[in-house]
């Protein structure tokens, strides 16, 4: 219930914003949102190079929900406008792209999410590990790594098994890590 209120806040939000009144056509407007994370935990998530010149950094704030993961991932210093992927890794190693987002003209870079369950939400190569329950993962590291795929949509979907996937990158084949984080957070028995 505490996704639909917030959902319908955002969208009210942003209608309001939209509305300049009078007989003026509607023009967008930019509106900046800050979510409330007091009862989130948070990961910091560390550059994954040793230039510590305007090295990247960022957070991961997360918070558990019977069986499912809301997360929130923020970064700085990435290259603007480039798009970034952010990647869940189970302790078995498996990973998983389940978001991919432009860095904005300063830089800066945030995303959410709530996952049900492990699976690819972004364009994967062949290997594209099965959906599973969180709490199957025991644990999960974080990453964000640039985003390398083209537009489109991926067509490695050989059986057919489900939609495919959104391809949102740079088109340039590069998939570097740029932030990882040190701790695991915690997700299984």
């Amino acid at each position: 219930m505490t996704s639909v209120r917030r959902t319908a806040v955002v969208v009210l939000i942003t209608l309001a914003a939209a509305c300049t009144g009078g007989d003026d056509p509607l023009v967008a407007r930019s509106v900046t949102l800050v979510p409330d994370l007091t009862s989130y935990k948070t990961v910091s998530l560390t550059a994954s190079t040793t230039d510590t010149r305007h090295a990247p950094a960022g957070t991961f704030n997360y918070q558990l929900v019977d069986g499912a993961i809301d997360w929130y991932v923020f970064a700085t210093h990435l290259k603007p406008g480039r798009a970034y992927r952010v990647l869940l890794t189970a302790a078995d190693g498996k990973e998983y792209a389940v978001a991919s987002r432009r860095a904005a003209a300063d830089g800066s870079l945030g995303a959410h999410g709530v996952e049900t369950a492990l699976m690819n939400r972004q364009c994967v190569g062949s290997e594209d590990p099965s959906r599973r329950p969180i709490l199957s993962a025991k644990s999960l590291r974080v990453a964000v790594k640039s985003d390398g795929s083209a537009s489109g949509v991926s067509t490695n979907d050989m059986l057919g098994s489900r939609s495919a996937l959104p391809c949102g990158g740079n088109g340039d084949g590069i998939f570097d890590y740029v932030l990882e984080s040190a701790d695991s957070v915690p997700v299984g028995r």
